[in-house]
């Protein structure tokens, strides 16, 4: 009889932790968002490359694309759900880890944005996002032999902060 209540015990036990279902997709966004549109971002900060906003708003249309299951409206902005603009603020590269002789060991790129996400259908859930994100590199490189990497990180993580805030309530 012992035998059994423990063989009882464990298999509540291992069938009350184990998950049915868990997805980090689309977790809590308003089921009635179907599309969605980005208009090309613009560039006020001085030092960045000429075609960083275009290259951005790109990657912002394929990561929504890649992690929701909002479709890219391409007939412009008057029937998106969702309307994404925004605005380089900031780029600047600046030392960050000083060693005994003066030397940075590491330089840091810090890209600064301003993402407004408007809603059509709820305007009340219309947002702006500010994110200010970076990327360290050995300042024994160049920049322009590391940057494309540099931006790959950096959009990643500024595409997370977006799809965070659109996927929650908070």
């Amino acid at each position: 009889m012992r035998f059994y209540l423990s063989l009882l015990t464990v298999f509540v036990l291992v069938t009350s932790c184990y998950p049915t279902s868990i997805s980090f997709k689309d977790n809590s966004m308003d089921p009635e968002l179907k599309t969605f549109t980005v208009i090309n971002f613009e560039q006020s900060a001085p030092n960045a490359p000429v075609n960083y906003p275009i290259s951005f708003t790109e990657f912002l249309k394929d990561g929504i694309l890649g992690n929701t299951k909002l479709k890219l409206d391409q007939s412009g902005t008057s029937s998106a759900h969702l309307i994404f603009s925004g605005v380089v603020t900031d780029y600047s590269i600046s030392p960050v880890s000083i060693q005994g002789d003066s030397q940075a060991a590491l330089t840091r790129l810090t890209i600064s944005m301003r993402i407004e996400v408007e809603n059509t259908l709820k305007p009340e859930k219309s947002f702006t996002v500010n994110p200010r994100r970076f990327a360290d590199f050995d300042s024994n490189q160049d920049l322009n032999s590391v940057e494309s990497q540099l931006l790959e990180d950096i959009n990643q993580q500024i595409l997370q902060d977006i799809l965070n805030k659109l996927q929650s309530d908070w």
